[in-house]
């Protein structure tokens, strides 16, 4: 039977309980709230990732090496503030161009003066460097600076001569040649290193090379108007009357050689230390340093006939001793009118090693008109009392000459001679050229001599002497006096020793006669009488005695008398 749709309503609602009713909704589900809730998760964090990312730079370097993507760090005083995050050359595949990324917390010191540079191991004179690498590989190494924010940078070939924040003063030094000095070299004061050559180069006019230093502080202070530096090698030797004299420094200053300075009067207040990028004159050596404080210079010349082998530009102008001035110049002429080979020698004189400045402006002011027509009275006055020049051997060891100055008031006159490119100084031959002169004129003399003529009178007679010597009269001559001799020795022995008996009778006959004295009238004529006799006595037996002492000097006046043998 067939139900009608009303029963079947009815049906289904008592009976058919797994029909649904769906009812509209009324709002947003709750389960929305869950992928919305992580979307703002998800924003949060790239917004804290890309608020708290640091900066990305580039990088361009001529010819890096030793550089990865993902693993070359970049450092700042030896802590990690970056890492390289691409490699690729340029376009033109000159340049190595990096894109790294940098900590945020140096994002404000990016200025235009920050400096990259790639640091490796680096062996030298200077110091050794960049040994970590050889371990952990290169990296680049960064000094920040302010200004105005970059992003593109240039890197260094090398690493800055000095770092921005190391305490201490630039200065720059002016030389005649760089020498041994390089980048590294040390600066001493009093034997402690002070600084170092950031960089040696040539000036623009090519006149001098430019010394850039840089001295630590605190010996900046020392550093004032007044300093003087000087070059200085590891071993400097001297010859001088003393003997050799060597000095050896370090073994750096020995193989790199140095710069010393020294600063007079350091207390003195009216010296304040110098300004950084002062400029100083660098001198070869201290003994230059002297001759660079001589302002007043006299150039002069001289010609020399003799050789001047020994002789170079440098050498020392002494007078009596002490220099007054240097060699600047040797040349070498040939008059063709005189037909005449001749050595001009040009010298510069100190004239502030000989006189004070007092007298040196005296002598200037009362000479101005001599001055300014080119002569030197002064000069002429020492040449007319006989100043003159002439080479002489410094070292007999080496053979060096200098040229010596000193007054030979016996010399030749002579005058200073003008016209020419420098005053011509009046010279004399040397001692050496003056000893040759005299044993050549002394030689020529004796071939004028008739030595051959000399000779053979001089051979006759001594052949003439040599047959009188042997002739048999000379020997029976020299046989009979040695005979005459001895019987005058003999005749001499035997009267000493009958004097000498007579004496001694004299003397006991003055002792009896003393005894017998005694007792006689001293004032009786007997008396007087005696005292004559005795008186006659004693005379004759100081004759007797002079006798004997002659015979015994004299024994052969036994035979020729007082008067000796006649010739």
């Amino acid at each position: 039977m067939t139900e009608t749709p009303e029963q079947q309503k009815t049906n289904s609602e008592e009976g058919d309980t797994s029909v649904l009713t769906v009812e509209k909704s009324r709002g947003l589900s709750i389960v929305w709230l869950i992928p919305l809730v992580a979307l703002l998760i998800g924003a949060w964090l790239a917004y804290k990732t890309i608020s708290e990312a640091g900066p990305t730079i580039t990088i361009t370097f001529k010819n890096p090496g030793g550089l990865e993507a993902g693993k070359t760090k970049i450092k700042y005083k030896d802590v990690e503030v970056g890492v390289v995050k691409t490699v690729r050359l340029s376009d033109d595949l000159s340049k190595v161009i990096l894109t790294a990324t940098l900590e945020k917390s140096v994002e404000s010191h990016l200025g235009e003066g920050t400096q990259f540079w790639v640091v490796e191991p680096r062996f030298g004179l200077s110091g050794v460097s960049g040994l970590d690498t050889l371990i952990a590989g290169h990296y680049i190494e960064v000094e920040f600076a302010q200004g105005k924010p970059k992003r593109e940078f240039t890197g260094l070939e090398h690493a800055p001569k000095i770092s921005a924040d190391t305490p201490g003063r630039r200065f720059t030094l002016l030389g005649e040649s760089a020498g041994s000095l390089s980048e590294g070299t040390r600066l001493y004061f009093r034997d402690i290193q002070v600084g170092r050559v950031l960089s040696v180069d040539l000036a623009d006019d090519r006149s001098n090379v430019i010394v850039d230093i840089f001295v630590d502080e605190p010996y900046d202070r020392l550093i004032r108007d007044n300093t003087r530096f000087w070059q200085t090698s590891g071993i400097d030797i001297s010859m001088g009357a003393q003997g050799v004299n060597v000095k050896v420094g370090s073994l750096l200053s020995l193989l790199g050689g140095g710069i010393t300075f020294e600063t007079p009067n350091l207390q003195d207040p009216n010296h304040p230390p110098s300004k950084p990028g002062t400029k100083f004159v660098l001198f070869k050596d201290f003994a230059s340093i002297a001759e660079g404080s001589y302002i007043h210079k006299i150039g002069m010349m001289m010609n020399f006939d003799d050789s001047v082998r020994g002789l170079s530009v440098g050498a020392p102008v002494e007078l009596r001793g002490i220099q007054v001035g240097k060699v600047t110049e040797i040349r070498f002429k040939f008059d063709i009118d005189k037909r005449k080979l001749r050595i001009p020698v040009f010298i510069e004189i100190d004239i502030d090693r000989i006189l004070p400045q007092s007298q040196i402006k005296q002598i200037m002011s009362a000479a101005s008109p001599e001055r300014a027509a080119g002569r030197l009275p002064a000069l002429e006055a020492l040449i007319d009392q006989g100043l003159r020049a002439r080479l002489k051997s410094g070292n007999l060891l080496t053979g060096q000459l200098f040229v010596d100055l000193d007054f030979y008031k016996d010399s030749q006159p002579m005058s200073l001679v003008y016209g020419g490119e420098q005053p011509e100084l009046p010279t004399l031959p040397s001692v050496t050229q003056e000893f040759m002169n005299d044993a050549t004129e002394i030689m020529a003399k004796l071939k004028k001599l008739p030595l051959d003529k000399i000779g053979n009178e001089l051979l006759g007679t001594l052949q003439g002497s040599n047959h009188l010597m042997n002739s048999q009269d000379v020997k029976d001559t020299i046989r009979s006096m040695n005979i005459a001799l001895q019987d005058v020795h003999q005749l001499a022995q035997t009267t000493d020793k009958e004097i000498v008996k007579l004496t001694a009778n004299l003397d006991k006959s003055l002792t009896t006669a003393v005894k017998v004295l005694e007792q006689i009238d001293p004032g009786s004529p007997m008396m007087v009488d005696i005292n004559n006799a005795l008186g006659e006595l004693a005379s004759s037996a100081r004759s007797i005695r002079a006798l004997t002492d002659y015979l015994e000097r004299h024994p052969e006046a036994l035979l020729y008398g007082k008067g000796g043998a006649k010739k």
